[in-house]
């Protein structure tokens, strides 16, 4: 066979299946083999995982593709938090690095401390980290200078998640600490008991969130807090693993992840919660949301899992009724904030593609990449972490294209 043609056949094949992909979860290729602890966004394309080693990964591209960045320090980086161009990580032996490039290169810091620090996060009002002994440091100027605080608790502090003036970190022995004064002053709480740990908590607002981690019976625990974290109530789910991670995009729809590829979600507050297919047995030690459909989750040797619809694995039409021809409504709201419906119709079973780029052109989101039946279908699209500003959707098949226009104001 004339080897033009066997070239051309295999790029077909390549581009078959790369078009042909599933949604839900995706393990995406990994630049390292050392454990990755911690994941962040500074936005939909900019994402940062920490790990063993001092490892530190960058991408551009919403999580696709990612590079090895040259670390200052060979500790092992326990927690990364990213605003805008700001950037910190810390680890074990009080190490603390800054990135000033949305973590393009990073610099350590002088260390407040040589105890182990294990989580660090950024709101638009100050900073925290937390660590070992109930190790408390707050900055006001991202991360220049700290002053070191007390909750009153000798446990481990493994997560902490800051938003605005409120403050939460969790830990073991069921130790919870709270700020409602931009870490001014912290309160102490015990839930649980010895044998309760919480690793990971994410915060939507300054009243309402998440904390999740492990427990002798049934293994994991979530609770939720609408009031700072100074009252928890708690929340089950159909697993009984260890949990390690947690992120919320807005206050229905958020994802946990833990032991053994555990990957849970929740599409109403945590009322309910549903099992996920990871596609791997590693252990998940975090995830983040740059909104309710874009996720990345990172764990042992290197695991990088990607979502692009909040792990769902696949859509369904709205009805059984089968369109004459195919259709891209406009979105309503519109102009929106954050969140707006999209409808589209396919009149026969064949591969779809919606995505919605910027004014300039880039990619921001996608959400639809795979083979769908014929019929009616509405798609919600969460804008919380873009600007204000005018966007395009666009619609592909092998038959049909179309683009609208949509307006987020802010």
């Amino acid at each position: 066979m004339n080897k033009k043609i066997i070239i051309l056949m295999f790029l077909i094949a390549i581009t078959f299946t790369a078009n042909s992909q599933s949604t839900g979860w995706s393990i995406q290729s990994s630049p390292t083999t050392q454990n990755l602890r911690s994941i962040a966004f500074s936005s939909v394309n900019t994402c940062i995982a920490v790990g063993d080693a001092g490892t530190i990964l960058r991408s551009s591209d919403g999580g696709i593709t990612w590079t090895i960045i040259s670390s200052p320090v060979a500790d092992a980086l326990r927690g990364v938090s990213l605003r805008g161009s700001i950037g910190l990580a810390v680890g074990i032996s009080g190490r603390m690095i800054r990135s000033t490039d949305s973590g393009l290169s990073w610099v350590e810091l002088t260390r407040q401390t040589t105890r182990n620090l294990y989580c660090v996060s950024i709101s638009d009002v100050f900073t925290v980290i937390m660590g070992h002994e109930g190790t408390i440091f707050v900055s006001y100027d991202n991360g220049l200078t700290w002053i070191s605080k007390g909750a009153g608790t000798a446990s481990i502090l493994f997560g902490v998640s800051a938003y605005s003036t409120t403050a939460v970190g969790v830990g073991g022995q069921g130790a919870v600490v709270m700020s409602p004064n931009s870490g001014v002053g912290w309160g102490l709480t015990i839930l649980g008991g010895q044998l309760t740990f919480f690793y990971g908590t994410s915060f939507v607002s300054t009243t309402t969130g998440w904390a999740v981690g492990s427990n002798v019976s049934p293994g994991y625990i979530i609770i939720k807090s609408t009031n700072s974290g100074f009252v928890w109530s708690a929340q089950t789910a159909p697993i009984t693993e260890q949990l390690f991670g947690v992120s919320f995009a807005t206050v229905d729809s958020g994802t946990a992840v833990g032991s053994g590829g555990t990957i849970i979600h929740t599409t109403n507050s945590g009322t309910t919660w549903a099992i996920q297919t990871s596609g791997t047995t590693q252990i998940l030690n975090g995830v983040s949301f740059a909104n309710s459909n874009l996720g990345i989750a990172v764990g042992d040797l290197g695991t990088i899992l990607r979502t692009t619809n909040s792990g769902l694995t696949g859509i369904r039409p709205e009805n059984n009724s089968l369109p004459s021809g195919f259709g891209l409504s406009q979105n309503y709201p519109n102009p929106f904030n954050p969140v707006t419906n999209i409808n589209f119709s396919v009149p026969k079973e064949g591969f779809v593609n919606l995505s919605v780029y910027d004014i300039l052109g880039n990619k921001v989101n996608e959400l639809v990449n795979e083979n769908i039946k014929a019929g009616d279908y509405s798609m919600k699209f969460d804008a919380s972490g873009l600007s204000s500003g005018v966007y395009f959707y666009t619609i592909k098949t092998n038959d049909f294209s179309s683009t609208k226009k949509m307006v987020l104001t802010k």
